[in-house]
């Protein structure tokens, strides 16, 4: 036939097939055939599986430890307030600050001593129950009687302390200080060693000394001075400086004795100062 032709080296004319390998022709480059560079995949450590893990598990405390931190199960939520009357329960709670405290850190003394600052409080104590629960027990302070200075009447509980919002009680003791060299305000503290040996020698006196307390007067400079009644209807009263409230039984007995050896004498005692121990002045 003559319009056949030869089949070439590709038959049919087939198209070649594309090479697995290429020629670089690239003149600075060297001459061969060059295998096509495919990415690697990245290779993982021995040690990355266990960092993960490692990870993982401390998120996982650190989550617990929180949950925990918040769980009720451990945080001091039941608190009760006892002897409070003129604070409120609500402002005691929140003196103490211990409502949501974890229970194997929350810091009682502390506690106690925020309430003790507070003007109302005398005392304070905090006892713990359980897990969750605790008792806050105060002694708020109370007026014992009246501090007249400058011809005013300020009330003070047995401490000393000078109260606000408070009245004393009817027939309640009043401290006279004599020529006064200053003001007073609630909050501040007056002697409290002369409070104290004034309510004692209120409550004591017509018993230990057969006489009862019908006045008392403070000086800055000499301390507590007590005015006692008089055995007779007619009779002068006698004023007794005790000072301060150091070797009150020595002070009371030594008295006793001088009231009554002037008795005998019936000489008549106006003035007795107990200040400085054995030796007694008198007049």
């Amino acid at each position: 036939m003559p319009n056949q032709r030869t089949p070439s080296r590709w038959p049919y004319r087939g198209q070649k097939p594309v090479r697995s390998r290429r020629v670089v022709k690239v003149n600075d480059a060297p001459r061969g055939v060059h295998r096509r560079e495919t990415a690697s995949a990245p290779a993982i450590t021995p040690g990355q599986p266990r960092l993960m893990l490692a990870l993982l598990l401390i998120a996982g405390i650190a989550a617990g430890a929180y949950w925990l931190a918040q769980s009720p199960y451990v945080t001091v939520h039941e608190v009760r307030v006892v002897g409070a009357s003129q604070l409120s329960a609500a402002q005691v709670r929140q003196t103490a600050d211990i409502d949501g405290a974890m229970a194997f850190r929350v810091d009682l003394e502390t506690a106690e001593e925020r309430l003790r600052a507070l003007p109302q409080v005398r005392s304070a104590e905090i006892e713990k129950h359980g897990w969750t629960g605790a008792t806050i027990t105060i002694e708020e302070r109370l007026p014992w009687g009246s501090w007249q200075i400058n011809g005013v009447n300020v009330p003070i509980d047995i401490d000393g302390y000078v109260l606000d919002g408070a009245t004393a009680p009817d027939g309640a003791p009043v401290i006279v200080e004599v020529e006064p060299q200053r003001a007073i305000k609630a909050g501040d503290r007056l002697d409290m060693g002369a409070v104290q040996l004034a309510s004692r020698l209120v409550d004591e006196s017509e018993r230990t000394l057969g006489r009862r307390v019908v006045a008392l007067a403070y000086r800055q400079n000499a301390g507590l001075t007590a005015v006692l009644s008089s055995v007779e209807i007619e009779g002068p009263h006698v004023w007794v400086t005790f000072g301060d409230s150091r070797d009150y039984d020595y002070k009371v007995a030594a008295l006793y004795v001088l009231l009554e050896e002037a008795r005998e004498a019936d000489i008549k005692l106006t003035a007795v100062d107990l200040r400085f121990g054995s030796r007694l002045s008198f007049n």
